[in-house]
Formats: structure tokens, sequence, C-alpha cells
């Protein structure tokens, strides 16, 4: 080929991608230091499993588009050797000759090693032609099928046509010399002792290539030449600006998406960074305070939407998708490089950088988050959507104190009375009044377990029925457990993910240094979110405890035969179990709850289309228990009108249900307005209980129950000891207005 050429394009092409790369970097680096290099052998295997390995891409609520992805991120892959090839063919006629005629002498001294180049070949071809079909596939895809969660744009096309040139090129650069070696071989001297293979049959090791040298067999070794020419040099000019178009576009995650996946957090996702208060970190309030991991988060992701097929904020009309949320933070990263990196505004003079929210973002997008999670659940490069709000959050409290007015009386609850409701210290222990429950600390100690009420616990009407359900329970299999009675103070969990880190903390290190005073080792608790800030959070300050949901409890107790159930339930009851997110997809309990329910008899429990890892959040998380919903329509409702169709479908199998695989419009079983569907919902969450109960209420389905697990557990008790007897206790009405 044309040293000349080939260096030109190469030096070309490289030194404006330097250039690219170079203000890229620049930003990241003038972002906030983070240390992501911990636990290297487990990053390690992270990058294997979900970064090569490519496991997120085929989730099962995206099993078809990921296979496709995975065929051309495949092809990338082993082509990519390939392409170094052509480069080196471009610089050194001997390497085009050899690397192009197997035949080459140069071959017959390392017979193992053709081989392996022919099986190089081989795969070359097998993951390029399926690469085709991925195009072909995510053509018609956005062209016909037009997903909900796929944004249109001019640049997937031209990506697309990148891809498929880049393959067909391949195609054609070696099948124009599968001429030529036939062209040659006809010229073959009589009585010579070996001939020259031929694309006169296809041969093994170059299915496709072979294919494609047989249709331009016709055209003439000349034609035939010049079309492999102009594939070498196209070939290598798409690569070269695919290269230098991935920095400008969606697509750079094909250079940022391993990293980002190597440097993906080593904890669970219910956990929270912690700033360091006396270090004034209070939050996010420009881009420059956001780490660099938040920035390569940014450059990485590729608008899929997967984050929002069970969002509940996208799903119900907020302004909030977390795709959108990247592009525009990205978007103004790279449109003020040098305000980020000099400190030069757009008029070319130093000025400080504006305020995240009012130039990048607005603050009800930063307000309309519940935290559940799924974004980072469905993400395939792990991109960590959720701190970076809250961190935002911070800012916005701490610094400003701008937030929703509703949420000053939850803080104001928490720092006076130790709850979020405002409610009397004094009267946290009421719910247990009659129950003679020991006190941690009083005589009769030690204890193997501390029951963490929780403020709901003890202050909500319907949870203190569930409260004095497990207390049944813990008596009637004997466990050794005592609470705080009036001295328990709420954990924190809502005031940190409202931005209230300084109180959070309080309310963090005053707990840890209280029950590590007393001795506390195990923790029971009755709240995911209570459950998520104890087990995660707490070890931070010093708090490192056995912490097990009452679920986990119950089936443990189950499975060791220390409570037997009997059949108390109607047969002709459907039940089914509402997930709650920082139960299941935070902290991955999805079993526990349903082995429980599994073991009541006469109970029918059907699964809802959202369940599991894919379960739709009931809106009260990240706070937003204690925040009205202005704007669209409310998540709760969404989940109840899911709930209704579920029963309904029990009962009545001809009652149409959504197609799970339609992706045009995802939550559409949420969108069911008939009545009728009766039964229960199990919850294991005050958060969820309030939410899905006012949510009946409101859409006029009072025929659905909803159950906390242990509720249920209690009813289906058969009293095997004195102990296990609760009687009901007044309450005192705690709901939020």
């Amino acid at each position: 080929m044309s040293p000349i050429i080939t260096g030109l394009l190469l030096a070309g092409a490289l030194s404006i991608f330097i250039i690219t790369m170079s203000g890229r970097a620049g930003v990241l680096l003038a972002m906030k230091k983070e240390n992501r290099l911990d636990r290297i052998p487990y990053r390690a295997v992270q990058l294997l499993r979900f970064g090569l390995g490519q496991q997120r891409m085929v989730d099962p609520e995206e099993f078809t588009p990921g296979l496709f992805h995975i065929f051309i991120y495949a092809a990338f892959m082993v082509l990519a050797l390939r392409t170094v090839m052509m480069f080196v063919m471009g610089f050194s006629s001997t390497a085009l000759e050899v690397l192009t005629d197997l035949s080459h002498p140069a071959w017959d001294a390392a017979p193992p090693l053709l081989f392996a180049y022919k099986l190089y070949l081989l795969l070359k071809d097998v993951v390029a032609g399926l690469a085709l079909l991925g195009v072909a596939y995510f053509v018609w895809t956005r062209w016909k099928v037009k997903p909900d969660r796929m944004s249109q744009s001019w640049e997937a096309y031209l990506i697309l046509g990148f891809i498929a040139g880049l393959m067909v090129t391949e195609f054609m650069f070696g099948g124009s010399h599968m001429v030529a070696a036939h062209a040659a071989a006809q010229q073959v001297p009589v009585g010579a002792t070996q001939v020259p293979s031929t694309p006169s049959a296809l041969v093994w090791w170059e299915p496709l290539t072979s294919l494609t040298g047989l249709l331009m067999m016709p055209l003439g070794p000349t034609v035939a030449h010049v079309l492999g020419v102009a594939g070498f040099f196209i070939h290598l000019a798409i690569i070269l600006a695919f290269l230098n178009f991935l920095p400008l576009g969606k697509h750079f995650h094909i250079i940022t998406g391993l990293p980002n996946v190597f440097f993906q957090r080593t904890h669970s996702t219910g956990k929270l960074p912690t700033p360091n208060l006396e270090k004034e970190e209070f939050g996010a309030a420009t881009v420059k305070d956001l780490t660099w991991k938040n920035g390569l988060d940014l450059y990485s992701c590729t608008e899929c939407g997967r984050c929002q097929t069970h969002c509940p904020t996208y799903i119900t009309g907020k302004p909030l998708t977390h795709k959108a949320v990247n592009q525009d933070l990205k978007h103004w990263l790279w449109d003020n490089e040098r305000w980020v990196e000099e400190g030069y505004g757009p008029n070319g003079i130093k000025e400080p950088l504006p305020e995240i929210i009012g130039s990048a973002l607005k603050a009800e997008t930063v307000w309309a988050c519940t935290s559940c999670g799924w974004c980072e659940q469905a993400c395939p490069v792990f991109i960590e959507n959720v701190p970076r709000l809250i961190d935002m959050r911070r800012y916005q409290v701490q610094v400003k104190a701008e937030f929703p007015a509703e949420i000053q009386r939850v803080f104001e609850g928490m720092e006076r009375q130790g709850n979020p409701w405002g409610i009397g210290q004094d009267q946290r222990d009421e719910w247990a009044s009659d129950l003679a429950l020991p006190t941690w600390g009083d005589e009769g100690g030690p204890y193997e377990y501390l029951f963490f009420v929780g403020c709901a616990g003890s202050y909500d009407d319907k949870q203190k029925k569930v409260s004095r359900a497990l207390v049944k329970i813990l008596r009637e299999a004997g466990v050794s457990f005592a609470t705080l009675s009036k001295q328990e103070m709420c954990n924190g969990d809502s005031a940190r993910r409202m931005g209230n880190e300084y109180l959070y903390q309080t309310l963090a290190k005053t707990n840890v240094e209280s029950w590590n005073s007393m001795g506390v080792k195990a923790v029971i608790t009755q709240c995911p979110h209570c459950f998520n800030t104890i087990k995660n959070e707490y070890p931070e300050f010093g708090g490192e405890y056995r912490v097990i949901n009452h679920t986990q409890l119950i089936n443990e107790l189950l499975n060791e035969k220390r409570i037997k159930l009997s059949s108390v339930m109607n047969t002709s009851t459907k039940l089914t179990y509402h997930d709650p997110c920082y139960l299941g997809r935070h902290n991955g309990v999805y079993d526990a709850p349903r082995e429980v329910l599994k073991s009541i008899p006469g109970l029918e429990v059907v699964e809802m289309q959202r369940s599991k890892r894919e379960g739709f959040c009931c809106g009260a998380g990240g706070g937003r228990m204690w925040m009205e919903e202005h704007i669209g329509t409310r998540i709760n409702h969404n989940r109840i009108n899911e709930v209704a169709l579920t029963l309904k479908h029990a009962e009545d199998p001809n009652t149409p249900y959504p197609d799970a695989a339609d992706k045009k419009k995802p939550g559409m079983v949420g969108d069911y307005k008939e009545q009728g569907g009766s039964g229960i919902v199990a919850v294991a969450c005050p958060f969820c209980s309030t939410m899905l109960n006012d949510a009946k209420n409101d859409t006029g389905r009072e025929q659905i129950q909803v159950k906390d697990i242990t509720e249920l557990v209690a009813d289906a008790l058969e009293p095997q000891h004195k102990g296990g007897t609760v009687s009901p206790s007044p309450v005192v009405s705690a709901k939020p207005e």
C-alpha cells in the first residue's frame, strides 16, 4: 500500500484526537479527587464480568438488544487486532504479502502459527458477520420499533454506518486478494507441485471474505484490485474518523466504559459517600465539587435509556430522567472546559463557576429522585446517579437553605424529638405499654438482639401493629431481644437523603456511641431504610453490628422450626408482594420475604410484572415520603394500579395484561384504571405501607388490603408458648400531612 498516505492519515487523526482528549482529561483532573484504587482484585473480576464479559447487557428486560450489542462489541474487540495489521500493511509491503497470502513461503516455517492465524481469520469473519446483523437490527429498531427508552438522533445512524462500513470494507479488502490469487492460479506452470489456494470455493477460515471474493470475481482482477485498495483506505479512514468522533458524542463510552466499570463502587448501592464536614465538604455547588468519577460517569453515558425503563420519576412524568441529567451535565462540561480547568468564563475573563442548579440542572430535577436505585441496577457501565444528586441536595440544604418547604418540619422533628413527625420522645414506647418489653441495659440481660423499632414502628398507626406482631413472633420463637424504649432515636436515613448531612451524622454518631457503650452486637429492624443505614452506613462511624431485617429473621425462625404456621388464609385469597427498594434492589434481599409468604398455608402468591430487581418504587424513598408530588401522576397510584391488575389477572386470566417485552411504552401495567382485583398486597416497609394504603384510598381500590408480612405471619402463627400472645394496643395517629 502507501506508507505516505497511511502515515498522513494516522498523524493527522491522532493529532486531532490528542487535542480533543486533552480537554476531556483536563476537566476530570480539575474535578474533586477520589480514591478508586482499593480492592483491585475485586475490581478486576468485575471488569471481566461486566466490562469484557458484558454481563449486564443481557439482563432479562433487554436480552435481545443486549445480545445484538454484544455481537457488535465482539467485532470491535476481535477486529482491533485486524485494524493494527492493516495499518502495518499500509507501511510494509512485506507484511501485506504475508498477511494476505497464506501460501506465502514465510508461513512454511511455522505451521502452528499459520493454523492459529487461520483460526483468528475465522473468528474475525464470524464476528464481523454478526456485527452486520447487529447493525441491521438496531437500524430496524430505531427506524420502525422506536423503543421509548431510545433517543432518535442522526448520530446513532452515523455510528451504525461507520460500523457497517468497517465490516464491509474488511470483506472487500480480503475478497480482492482472493480474486488476485485466483487470477495468479490460472497461470500456474505445467508440472508445478503446489497450486495456490483460490476462491473457486469457500475456504473455512474466511467464509464471508471468500464469499465476497466470489461475488467480485466477475468484475475481473483489475476492478477487484481497485475496490480492494479503496476498501483498505476507506477502512482506515473510518477507523480514524470514528476515533475522533467518539469524544464528541454519546459513543464516548467505547473509550471510557471499561475504565468506568473498573472504577465502580465496591459496596452496596444503598451506601452513600460520607463527606468530611470538618473540612467543610457541604455538597456539590459547582461541577468542580463533583468527583472525577462523577465526570467519568457522564462521559460513559451512551443514552441507551435502560435507566428509565422502570424509573418511577420518568414513568410518572416527573422532570427527571437520569439519561437527560447525564447529557445535560456532560454537555455543560464540554461547552465550558476552559472555565472548569482554568477559571476563564465564556467572556474570556476569570470568574467563578456557576452553581449546577440554575446553569445545568433545575432544582425540581434534583429533588424528584426517589433513590430507588433502578438506574444504577440497569446501567451496563455502572454509572452512579443517586450519590451525585444527593450531593447537590446537600449543598442546597446546608449552604443555601433552599429545599421543599414541607421538609422543614421533618428536620425540626428529628432535631427536637428524634423522629420526623416531631411527636414527643416520651411517647416513643407507648405502642408497647402493655407488653412489658425488656429495655436494653436493665436487669435481665444480656440480650442477643436490639430490636430497633424505628420511628414508624413507634409512632405510625399501622406500623405499631406490625411492631406488636413482630414482638409476638419473637416471643413465640424464644428470641432474646430488648428495645431502647424512650431512648431510641431516628437513625437519620431521611435526613441524609434529603441533604441534611449534618443532622444525619449527628444522629448516627449519637446512636453508635450509645449502642457501643451498651454492648450491642446485633440489630433487628422492621424498616428497610433503617436496615440499610445501620448495616451499610453506620460502620463508617464505628457501628459494626450484625443487622437483620425482620423478613430475614422470620425466615430463619421458620427454617429452624422455632415457629409454626397453621392454615388460616382463605384458599381463594390472592396475594402479591411489593419489593421495597432498600431491601431488594439496594441490599439484594428478594428470596426471604417470598419464602416466608410461601410458608403460609392456603395463600396463593402471584408476582407482579415489575418485581424483584425490576420492582417499581412506591415513591417514598430518597426523602420523598415527606414531600408532595406536584408534577405528573403519583408514583404510588401507578404501583397500586399494577397491584390491582395483577390480582385481577390472577382471578381472571382473560383480563388483558400488557406484554412486558413491549418497550414502546414502559410501565403500562401501572396504567390500569378499571376497578376489580381483590386480595392482598404484602409489604415489608412502613413507607411502602403508607404509600400503598394512601394510593388504594385515592383510587377507590378498597378491595385491596395492604399487609406487612409480619402481620400475615402473626395471624397464621400457631401458638406453642404463652409468651406468643400480644393484645392490641391503642394507637396515636402519626400519618404525615
